[in-house]
């Protein structure tokens, strides 16, 4: 890795979030949403279009694209990692 490449943060998915992108019945362009924004958040956890669930900011909520539902996830700072928490579907 050179050092100009950015520093991206691990994501880890939940057990639900795990359940809810393995389920056969979830449309395809859905999926591919959630799974471009974990890559985006994954290049940046703090989004400009994320809002935080908490005063300190660790807890973040992003919405899916086109309405479609919602991400939530929590970053680790001191782990450098970030948790997956949940996926809302709408």
């Amino acid at each position: 890795m050179s050092d100009e490449e950015p520093d991206l943060w691990p994501v880890l998915p939940s057990e639900a979030v795990q359940d809810a992108l393995s389920d056969p019945g979830l449309p395809v362009d859905l999926f591919s949403a959630i799974v471009a924004l974990t890559v985006a958040i994954a290049e940046d956890p703090w989004l400009p279009e994320s809002s935080a669930r908490d005063s300190a900011g660790d807890w973040r909520r992003l919405p899916i694209p086109h309405g479609r539902g919602l991400v939530e996830y929590v970053i680790d700072t001191p782990g450098h990692v970030v948790r997956l928490t949940r996926v809302i579907p709408l």
